[in-house]
């Protein structure tokens, strides 16, 4: 799912889309330097929040 970010555009996750996601958020947290894995968690904080109530979504914004 991360390779569907589009750095130009928004990319938008759903509820659903999430249960793929999560994992590899997981995968590069747990493969990547402090720094990057400190914000790798902040972003599988925000997973926790789009999960926990309906009509939500995960929004990577592009440029």
């Amino acid at each position: 799912m991360l390779g569907y970010v589009d750095p130009c555009d928004d990319t938008v996750f759903n509820r659903s889309q999430l249960r793929v996601l999560i994992p590899e958020l997981r995968a590069l947290a747990n493969g990547s330097a402090a720094e990057e894995a400190e914000a790798m968690h902040k972003i599988l904080a925000l997973t926790a929040q789009v999960e926990r109530k309906a009509h939500r979504y995960l929004v990577f914004n592009g440029d």
